[in-house]
């Protein structure tokens, strides 16, 4: 995503998310433990943010 929408390299988009380079790599290498707030700072600039969404569903026995 980031070389499709920003054309990027790893170097520049991590200064521009205000991440290290290794941390980046973590992230898009699916490794690692980021926080939310590293993640927020990534979806950002694609016009997203991370957050908690409640999802109704049926529990059984309560309709």
């Amino acid at each position: 995503m980031r070389l499709r929408v920003t054309g990027l390299n790893q170097t520049d988009f991590a200064r521009m998310c205000k991440l290290s380079l290794r941390t980046l790599r973590q992230l898009e290498q699916d490794a690692g433990n980021p926080t939310v707030a590293k993640l927020d700072s990534v979806f950002r600039l694609f016009g997203m943010r991370v957050g908690i969404v409640v999802v109704r569903r049926e529990v059984e026995g309560m309709k």
